[in-house]
């Protein structure tokens, strides 16, 4: 279960730390995509299967939304410090520019401007 909440700052590579109590968790292998909101959900490799399985399931009406969240997402290794590559576009989405607020909602992280 991921709950809790961490700052950290976005470096000069677009590089943000994730926090070692989220690290555990999600494992070396972290899918990034944009959501709704102004920000960026973070799933396991794990979490991230399942949530394709229920997209795919999506009746063909509301296919918007498949294709809105996986056309921006991203795979992302933890590099040896724990960091993962926001890409540009995801950034911009989010409005990421330095401060990430990284919070732990359940099944996955939300990561804040």
């Amino acid at each position: 279960m991921l709950r809790g909440e961490a700052q950290y700052a976005l470096d000069d590579k677009g590089r943000v730390v994730i926090p070692p109590k989220f690290r555990a968790i999600m494992g070396d292998r972290i899918i990034v995509t944009r959501w709704t909101d102004p920000c960026l959900f973070a799933f396991s490799a794990p979490e991230w299967q399942s949530l394709e399985e229920k997209l795919r399931t999506l009746p063909l009406g509301q296919h918007e939304a498949r294709r809105y969240v996986l056309s921006a997402a991203e795979d992302c290794e933890l590099d040896r410090q724990g960091r993962i590559f926001l890409a540009p576009h995801l950034r911009e989405h989010a409005g990421i520019t330095r401060s990430v607020t990284i919070i732990g909602v359940g099944g996955h992280l939300e990561l804040w401007s």
